[in-house]
Order: C-alpha cells, then sequence, then structure tokens
C-alpha cells in the first residue's frame, strides 16, 4: 500500500506545526513521504499530485477547511483521505470517528477500512460537510479573515456574536426537489455532515452516505430570538422551531438578492446573486478512512 502525509502547519492555529515533529517519527516508522502545504491552493495541488503518483492513502493532518482543500483533489478519484484531526472543530473526523490524538489518528488511518461517502458539489467546487449563505457565511468570513481574538471552540460563537449587530438577512429563492423557498431568511445552508461550526448539530438527521442533501432554512427572526435559538444548535434541539425548516433533497438552486460570497466547511467557494447557483449530490464521490455510520 502506497502511504503519503500531508501537512498542513498553519492549521490548529499552529497546532499543526507543533505536531509535525511527532508526525515526522510516526511517517519514517512507515517509510512514508511528508509533504507540507504552503497555503489553500497547494493542498489542492499536493492531493491532485498523489493521485497522479499512485498513492492509495493520503494521510492528511489539518482541521476541516484543510480536509476541504484536500477533498478538491481528490473527489472522484482511488485515493482515500485518512484524517489526523487539528483543528479547531474537526467535525468531519469526529463524524468518521476518528480519534483526536495524533498517534492514534494515524494508526486508525493506516489499518482501518476504507469506505466511500457522498460529497455535495457546486460547480468546480465539492464538500463533506455544508455550504451556505447568509448569516453564517458571514461568521464564516470573519472567522477565515484571521482578525478574530478567539481561538478553539469559542471562536464560532464570538464571531456569531460580533456580527449580530449589523448582519441584514438576504431575500432568497431555492428550489429543490420537492418544492420553493422564498422570502427573507436568515441563512440557508446545504448540509451532508450533520456536525458543523465545532460541534453544531445542524442537520440531526444528515448522513454521509444517503444520497441526499439536508437543506436547512432559518427565517428572518429577531436577534433577541436568535439568540435564544442558538444554543439549542449544539443539541440539535433546534428542529421543530417555528422558524426552522429542513428539507432532504439531492438537488438545490439558491439565489439571492444581492452578492453573497458562499462559504463552504468554513473556506470561501464562490459567489451567489440573483442568477443563483446550483448544488446537487455527488454519491459516494470521496473515498476515507472512517466509519461513517
Amino acid at each position: 500500500m502506497t502511504i503519503r502525509f500531508l501537512v498542513n502547519p498553519s492549521s490548529g492555529g499552529g497546532k499543526g506545526a507543533k505536531s509535525l515533529p511527532r508526525i515526522r517519527e510516526l511517517a519514517a516508522a512507515t517509510g512514508s513521504d511528508v509533504w507540507l502545504s504552503k497555503d489553500a491552493e497547494d493542498l489542492t495541488r499536493l492531493a491532485k499530485k498523489a493521485v497522479g503518483e499512485g498513492v492509495e492513502r493520503l494521510l492528511v493532518a489539518g482541521g476541516d477547511g484543510t480536509f476541504h482543500q484536500v477533498e478538491q483533489g481528490l473527489a472522484g478519484t482511488g485515493c482515500a483521505m485518512g484524517l489526523v484531526p487539528l483543528g479547531r472543530g474537526n467535525d468531519l473526523a469526529r463524524t468518521l470517528q476518528v480519534p483526536e490524538a495524533v498517534e492514534e489518528a494515524v494508526e486508525f488511518a493506516l489499518h482501518e477500512p476504507i469506505a466511500s461517502i457522498d460529497v455535495g458539489r457546486v460547480g468546480s467546487f465539492c464538500f463533506a460537510g455544508y455550504c451556505g449563505v447568509g448569516f453564517d457565511s458571514e461568521v464564516a468570513a470573519y472567522l477565515h479573515s484571521g482578525s478574530r481574538v478567539f481561538k478553539g471552540p469559542m471562536a464560532y460563537p464570538v464571531g456569531v456574536m460580533r456580527n449580530l449587530l449589523f448582519y441584514r438577512s438576504p431575500k432568497v429563492r431555492v428550489e429543490h426537489d420537492g418544492g420553493v423557498i422564498e422570502g427573507s431568511r436568515l441563512f440557508v445552508s446545504i448540509v451532508n455532515c450533520r456536525r458543523f461550526g465545532g460541534g453544531m448539530i445542524i442537520a440531526p438527521d444528515a448522513s454521509l452516505t444517503d444520497g441526499l442533501l439536508d437543506l436547512v432554512a432559518v427565517d428572518d427572526i429577531s436577534r433577541f430570538e436568535l439568540l435564544q435559538l442558538f444554543p439549542k444548535v449544539y443539541k440539535g434541539a433546534h428542529v421543530g422551531h417555528r422558524a426552522v425548516e429542513i428539507v432532504r433533497t439531492e438537488k438545490v438552486h439558491i439565489s439571492v438578492d444581492r452578492p453573497m460570497r458562499m462559504f463552504s466547511d468554513g473556506e470561501p467557494m464562490l459567489e451567489v446573486d440573483q442568477q443563483g447557483v446550483t448544488v446537487e449530490i455527488w454519491p459516494e464521490a470521496l473515498r476515507v478512512v472512517g466509519r461513517p455510520g
């Protein structure tokens, strides 16, 4: 079996760099090379290079953003991604039941069976977790900017509070397999993995292997009501709230009344406007080492 390690040194606020010496030791024990990424685009480039060189398992050390960039190079290929979680949230790794400790995660990635999971697809981009526009994408933009003071699990709640004061909900049109959602919405998320944002259970019934996307649309509720609703998302208890609509679908077309950046797994993807974009499921497109359930 051909194995390679790919490490994002800047992941997890520097956790990747701190873990690098131990990862080099573990890689040496398997006789494998260790590649270091320079930036987001480099992660995708190196993933594609691994595919071209016949790597069977690419052990990727980083967070959800790192895994997202690597997915762009691995989706639709025979190379499997083993996850070594070093990020803030590690939502995909936890969903795949990957251990948190570096040594255990590497052992898991080397020896656990390979599974095929679905990904969402938007134009030339794909995602294992989610994509969306609206309030959540504004929070993601803040987190991605690097200007935040808080790190770790507190980063997302702080981003929410920061954006509460200035955010204005867009008017959306969302076409799905069963109908249309129209009007002002706080945000619209298209979900493949039930966890996002460092542990929020945004779509409790979402599955990486069911061939469906979970469309989550939240009405333009007051800031006070949002503050009451937000903590419930960490347990999936927001489901059933009058402002929350969840639809299961294979395809979504979404447009908004003003240009907004769509984010996916915490990473910027493309701009959405009145012309809209189409998001669809790509069944069993990504090979991973893990237990998708």
